[in-house]
């Protein structure tokens, strides 16, 4: 008997118990169902997340910081306090001689001296807004919604505003008409000396980001150390008049240096030249790891969960296969008197198993592929309103398509293998006999 007439053998003897067989093939389905979508969600955010960061070159990116043991995303957010090694102009004339370094920029961040910022007539406080300035040569980048990047063309004065933030000012799904509009910015009263008070920052918006969470307003790093700055004029003991300069960064220095390195093979070289010289350094590359790690154990436990369910099919299969072998015994034993083997009936069997299996698995499949469609309706719509040009980022690829078709066509060849051994060792006499 060949594999093709093992194969419609097969076929027909699923066929008489119709019932039966449907129900080992959805316990089947579900177990399938669990494994494709599980493993693709995961896989499938996971590389979302890795080519997000990727494509604003954080695979490359190494922040530098006075202080050591610092985080990525704390030191993207450092500021500094006088504390640890300075960061200033002469360390970024040094980090950029290193060997490796595309381009470097100094970073500081600090919103506290601002009261409120006002669109349009509409007026927020600074409480929870984010404020950041770096030069606009290319180290920084972001993830753009519309508008553009600052670079020279924005004369210093532009400003790129994130998503959330242009949310909470009421410009949510809108976010195309606030470029080119001015955005104020109010200093607060208590800032420094009366004489020193500055009037209001004006600028106008280029860009808007994609939503990080943050209510973030970026600048161009000049007008951001001007922003702290302060000049004043007062008498001095001798009746002249002199001129009085407050600058926060020349008193705390920058946050830090944000370094974009020509390839991330280089990452760990440029680190370990930079840690030699005293500074604190974090790389992207690490951050991206830690995520990464994090969904693939996600991914472990789902797949786990799913492997589960395919255990309980495996049962469903095995119990088909045992009542098969019961109610075909005088048939086993017929073909045995007429020649066939045990390696014939023990191929049979295994083969009606394994169809089980490919049957389930490859309508879970179908199933799988229709599930993830509708959940990208219900992502994409997530991420619209996050303010997240990506879309359908729930993909099943034909290798996890093709992956779970060999699983369960496994599982239901190995579940089916003590029903087939049982089968061919019955005595033929015996088999001739039951009733």
């Amino acid at each position: 008997m060949n594999f093709l007439d093992q194969f419609r053998t097969a076929w027909r003897n699923l066929s008489r118990q119709k019932l039966r067989t449907s129900l080992t093939i959805f316990a089947i389905v579900i177990g399938a169902v669990s494994v494709t979508v599980m493993l693709s969600l995961v896989t499938s955010t996971k590389g979302f997340l890795v080519s997000s960061a990727e494509q604003i070159g954080m695979d490359r990116s190494v922040i530098v910081t006075g202080l050591p043991g610092l985080g990525y995303g704390s030191s993207q957010w450092n500021r500094a306090d006088g504390s640890g090694k300075r960061i200033d102009t002469d360390s970024l004339a040094v980090i950029e001689k290193l060997g490796n370094v595309n381009s470097a920029t100094l970073h500081t961040n600090d919103g506290g001296f601002f009261e409120s910022l006002t669109i349009d007539g509409f007026q927020i406080t600074m409480k929870n807004v984010a404020l950041e300035g770096y030069s606009p040569n290319g180290t920084v980048i972001h993830h753009m919604l519309v508008g553009d990047e600052l670079s020279a063309n924005t004369n210093g004065s532009g400003f790129l505003i994130s998503s959330n933030l242009a949310s909470e000012l009421g410009y949510k799904g809108k976010e195309e008409t606030l470029i080119g509009k001015e955005i104020s910015l109010k200093y607060r009263t208590d800032w420094g000396p009366p004489e020193a008070k500055k009037g209001d920052e004006i600028g106008k918006i280029v860009g808007v980001t994609s939503s990080d969470g943050q209510n973030l307003l970026s600048m161009d790093l000049d007008w951001a150390v001007s922003m702290q700055t302060l000049t004043w004029s007062q008498k001095g003991p001798n009746g002249n008049t002199e001129t009085r300069v407050e600058s926060q960064i020349a008193k705390y220095g920058f946050g830090s240096i944000w370094v974009d390195v020509n390839d991330k093979k280089n990452v760990d070289a440029v680190m370990g030249e930079i840690k030699q010289l005293g500074y604190g350094v974090a790389a992207g590359k690490e951050e991206i790891d830690n995520q990464a790690t994090a969904f693939t154990i996600i991914g472990a436990i789902l797949g786990g969960i799913g492997g589960i369910a395919l255990l309980v099919a495996a049962v469903g299969v095995i119990n088909t296969m045992v009542m098969a072998t019961l109610e075909r015994t005088r048939e086993i034993g017929i073909m045995r008197a007429v020649g066939a083997t045990k390696k014939t009936i023990r191929r049979l069997f295994r083969v009606e198993a394994a169809l089980l299996g490919f049957v389930g698995g490859f309508y879970g499949v179908v199933i799988s592929f229709g599930f993830a469609f509708g959940l990208n309706q219900i992502l994409n719509k997530q991420l619209a309103d996050s303010s997240i040009a990506n879309r359908n980022i729930v993909s099943i690829s034909p290798q996890v398509a093709l992956l779970v078709l060999l699983i369960t066509t496994l599982i239901g060849m190995l579940a089916g293998s003590l029903p087939a051994r049982r089968a061919a060792n019955m005595d033929p006499v015996e088999a001739l006999r039951y009733e």
